[in-house]
């Protein structure tokens, strides 16, 4: 019995990282990145599921994602961090073409100083508050900024390796990546919770006294 339930966890998870990362990721790259962010917060909020060990696989997954991609429009507010993204991608490509590579480096740095600060900030707006102000958001960075690192070298490490054959990947196997970004900023945003008071009972009681000690 034990054993089936193990095949059936890994089949689900399975199903649920393929899935996930064709809507996600593809989503992402038909509209040329335009809903890269309400993607990823659609990705998130399934991902919730699947942390607070709620998610079922029986549930039309492709249909809750392009639900939850619809509900999640409002997250285009925070496109201007994109656009700086792009921006930079555009100066990394032009600082290769004029033989100063060396700019690419700070510019790389910064994409992924960008990309970690919008993971956390749908974060925080799933886990949080849904409508979070940047400030808020720098400051749950800060105030357990290990966890921010985390994310951080995960995009760094992503921001370098990115290419035809990384989005490939990522098509296949991105939602995996993306529930580890989650997990590590949603511990993130529940430490400033706790620190502000305002962990709910559930929450409480799925950390345990434990782990909330370490919040």
């Amino acid at each position: 019995m034990k054993k089936k339930l193990d095949l059936s966890t890994v089949m689900s998870l399975l199903h649920l990282t393929v899935i996930l990362s064709l809507a996600c990721f593809g989503t992402a790259l038909l509209t040329l990145s335009i809903l890269a962010i309400p993607s990823v917060t659609a990705a998130f909020v399934i991902g919730k599921d699947v942390i607070y060990r709620k998610f079922d696989v029986n549930d039309g997954l492709l249909r809750r994602f392009f639900s939850e991609l619809s509900a999640q429009m409002c997250m285009m507010k925070y496109f201007p961090l994109q656009l700086l993204i792009i921006l930079q991608t555009a100066g990394i490509v032009g600082a290769q073409r004029t033989g100063m590579t060396f700019l690419s480096y700070p510019m790389l740095i910064c994409i992924s100083i960008l990309t970690a600060v919008i993971i956390y900030i749908i974060s925080y707006h799933i886990f949080f508050s849904p409508k979070p102000t940047v400030t808020e958001v720098l400051v749950a960075m800060l105030y357990r900024i290990h966890y921010f690192l985390i994310v951080w070298i995960v995009m760094l490490l992503v921001t370098v390796l990115f290419g035809v054959q990384l989005m490939g990947i990522l098509l296949i196997f991105g939602e995996a990546l993306l529930l580890a970004v989650e997990i590590s900023s949603f511990l993130g945003v529940m430490g400033f919770k706790k620190l502000k008071n305002m962990l709910t009972d559930e929450e409480k009681e799925f950390f345990g006294e434990d782990v909330l000690k370490k919040l």
